[in-house]
């Protein structure tokens, strides 16, 4: 079986949790690391046992060992970088968000289409086994139409309007920080999932802190047939992270929603007892990155441009949306067009 070329530009904080899985992946070949210090992409490369490392990015560009490229630096520079990438031939893995604005993905997608490049956005909560379980289940009808989905992400505490380390990137509207963006994508991303469509309204409200940055924000979605979905994230304090998905005939809520490791389906009529989904990926010290990479792998095998978990217009929808709330709650960063 041929191993597939993995390539890493940014080797920080998500960077160190996806290689805690990826060489779980016996196809998965740890080929180069690319930063714009070339100490930083070596000491990354020692730990985690690439064969090459690689001070500038036009370095790993040339690299004909390197088939995907994941880029993990913050989002403002995804852009830019994938575009480079795409041209070059390497297919992508983008770290969510793919884009700071809707014009910036499409042109992203426009340039895989045109190359005939894989490109997909790094939305791993979608290939947990967990969840495919509850996504195949809502869409089976077995429990009757979903009605009412909400999910939250929040982490730190409360805060206000005072950042003690503005410097951070979370803090930075140069770095398009704040809580929609870095958390907020996984509960939008989420419910659009789930229900299958866009909806078609959308309501926003958020609480910026000092440096101008979302340090809350909550959103209302409509969708065409009234079911509706109340969405919250935040970076100035920890919620429970859980998603309850209301259907006519039964409840499904499920923890850490955007990783999980069980989902309990509770059933209106009260003749049936609670069900449990449960897959318990982190036995082995596994983060359940694994799967997302897996997903990516067998799609290049394949011949395939873009992945049916989080195809191009998924990706495009989603974008869009976070758009919709910024300009709702009149949250703006530097890389916006006028």
């Amino acid at each position: 079986m041929k191993k597939t070329g993995w390539g890493i530009i940014g080797p920080g904080g998500i960077a160190h949790r996806f290689l805690n899985d990826l060489p779980r992946c016996r196809q998965a070949d740890l080929a180069a690391v690319a930063s714009r210090s070339y100490d930083r992409a070596r000491i990354f490369a020692d730990q985690y046992h690439f064969r090459k490392s690689y001070g500038s990015y036009d370095e790993i560009l040339l690299d004909p060992a390197v088939d995907i490229i994941y880029i993990a630096t913050p989002h403002p520079q995804h852009h830019d970088l994938a575009i480079r990438c795409l041209k070059a031939g390497k297919a992508v893995l983008c770290e969510k968000p793919a884009a700071v604005h809707a014009a910036q993905i499409r042109e992203m997608i426009d340039c895989a289409r045109q190359n005939n490049v894989f490109f997909m956005e790094a939305m791993w909560t979608r290939f947990f086994p967990v969840n495919q379980r509850v996504k195949a289940l809502i869409d089976s009808g077995a429990l009757g139409a979903v009605t009412l989905i909400e999910a939250d992400f929040g982490f730190g505490r409360w805060n206000a309007g005072k950042v003690d380390h503005p410097e951070n990137r979370l803090y930075s509207l140069d770095l398009a920080g704040g809580s929609l963006l870095d958390v907020g994508v996984y509960c939008v991303s989420y419910a659009t999932w789930l229900k299958g469509e866009k909806p078609a309204a959308v309501k926003a409200l958020a609480t910026k802190l000092e440096t101008g940055v979302d340090g809350m924000t909550a959103c209302l979605f409509q969708y065409a047939d009234g079911t509706m979905a109340v969405l919250r994230s935040s970076i100035s304090q920890t919620t429970r992270q859980t998603a309850m998905i209301y259907c006519e005939k039964a409840t499904i809520e499920v923890p850490d929603f955007w990783h999980p490791a069980k989902a309990v389906i509770q059933y209106a009529d009260g003749k049936r007892p609670p069900e449990t989904i449960e897959d318990d990926y982190t036995r082995d010290g596994s983060t359940g990155y694994h799967y997302e990479a897996e997903a990516v792998m067998s799609c290049l095998a394949e011949g395939a441009v873009q992945c049916p978990v989080m195809d191009w217009q998924q990706s495009i929808e989603i974008i869009e949306l976070l758009d919709q709330i910024r300009e709702e709650t009149g949250l703006r960063y530097p890389s916006d067009h006028p």
